[in-house]
């Protein structure tokens, strides 16, 4: 209860027994303090379960606040590792891609190289094939003749 609406109860006690004699008037206040004493305590007593109650949520709160704090720590490092897997991932793709590319690259001049030796090797065939025709067309041109 407020404490003004505790004064205006006792006002109001106060006007009550204005026409009382004086015994019930002490006899009434006395009542009245004594409903005052017991409503005062038990706001005392609702006071100390409330206090016993803040207490108790402070340390849940501060638990969990500690169970948080080490479940987020723990996000954290795996959030980091996870990170330096994902760059080391990256770095060795990147690596791998490098090495493909020269691969290819002396794979396309090894091609270039068998094309150019194939083309050599046709063009020796064709001249040895070229000089063995020619000979005989020329004693072929000398018989006719």
């Amino acid at each position: 209860m407020h404490p003004h609406v505790s004064f205006f109860d006792f006002r109001e006690v106060i006007r009550s027994i204005a026409g009382l004699p004086e015994r019930q008037q002490i006899t009434t206040l006395k009542f009245e303090l004594f409903h005052a004493l017991d409503r005062a305590n038990d706001f005392r007593a609702r006071s100390s379960e409330l206090e016993q109650r803040v207490a108790e949520l402070t340390v849940e709160n501060s638990v969990r606040t500690e169970e948080h704090s080490a479940f987020a720590a723990r996000l954290n490092a795996e959030l980091v590792h996870a990170t330096r897997e994902l760059a080391g991932a990256k770095n060795e793709q990147e690596r791998r891609l490098r090495s493909l590319r020269l691969e290819l690259v002396a794979a396309e001049a090894h091609c270039e190289a068998l094309d150019e030796m194939c083309r050599s090797l046709l063009l020796i065939i064709e001249q040895a094939a070229c000089p063995a025709e020619g000979p005989q067309a020329s004693e072929a041109s000398e018989l006719s003749a």
